[in-house]
């Protein structure tokens, strides 16, 4: 098994800001949507039903959180265009920027009663964004966003060496004072035990695993990690007010992650899980 990387280690010591990454394999493209997603109920209205994609949420430039959603309506509706042609549900990619609480349709794509894509419409302009109202549907589709993965509360169960060395050894009792410890991450604060955030910025990067390898000196299948590719999310502190040693994300399942953390892979168990359909019926609202 191959040493983390000096590099790597040489970053670790300064501490200015902490970067996780999280490996997760996922086409950002709404056209993608119909195949290996995994879709979670969050709005049961009269007319219609809207599910998240739990597997594309993404962090883009600008502290922009960018996630997929399906609208299925409860009675097909006509398609302006050729006659007699409907759709029975949208799929839709919105745009949500946090700190101001607005949002965007980046791209939308109707569908027919089987599935086919009858017409796709993409944003016209990046600067279209919506204040998200109070208690409209949209504020309801922005907070089922704060239940995915990274975010939420994880308890550190155990950790594992990449490559376990004398130094490593000696350093086991002070390992072991850290199983138990709570990562706790949300949209713009962070905490690693007693060590915290205000100020997170998050942004995917992404990297096959030999890039990975020559960034790191961290081969993917050394730790159990079989995928191609990863999706990382770099998360760094703004404020200057959290210095942790810089980690690294592994997403193994939906409620587990390994996080490199000062040359080993602590295991993170999610506390809090998703709880299924957690909006209740409303009004026809979008906003």
């Amino acid at each position: 098994m191959r040493k983390v990387s000096s590099w790597l280690l040489r970053i670790s010591l300064c501490g200015a800001t902490s970067i996780f990454v999280l490996a997760c394999c996922f086409d950002s493209s709404i056209r993608a949507q119909q195949t290996n997603d995994k879709w979670q109920r969050v709005y049961t209205g009269e007319d219609s039903l809207i599910d998240i994609n739990v597997a594309n949420l993404r962090f883009e430039p600008g502290n922009i959180l960018r996630a997929g959603f399906r609208t299925i309506l409860s009675k097909p509706e006509k398609l302006e265009g050729p006659a007699g042609a409907k759709f029975q549900s949208r799929l839709e990619t919105i745009d949500f920027k946090a700190h101001e609480r607005r949002y965007r349709i980046w791209e939308t794509s109707l569908l027919d009663s089987k599935g086919q894509i009858l017409r796709t419409y993409a944003a016209t302009s990046t600067d279209d964004w919506r204040i998200i109202k109070v208690g409209g549907v949209m504020e309801r589709l922005f907070n089922a966003i704060r239940a995915l993965p990274p975010f939420g509360s994880w308890k550190v169960v155990e950790y594992r060496f990449a490559a376990r060395t004398d130094t490593e050894a000696q350093r086991s009792a002070e390992l072991e004072r850290l199983v138990g410890t709570r990562v706790r991450l949300q949209m713009d604060r962070g905490e690693v035990g007693a060590k915290v955030c205000n100020a997170l910025v998050y942004e995917d990067k992404r990297a096959t695993k030999d890039e990975l390898f020559r960034q790191l000196g961290i081969e993917l299948e050394s730790i159990g990690i079989t995928a191609d590719r990863a999706e990382m999310i770099n998360v760094r502190c703004d404020g200057n007010d959290w210095t942790p040693s810089q980690s690294l994300l592994l997403r193994v399942k939906q409620d587990e992650m390994l996080m490199l953390w000062k040359g080993v892979f602590l295991v993170l168990k999610r506390e809090r899980q998703w709880t299924g359909d957690i909006v209740p019926p409303l009004k026809r609202a979008r906003g």
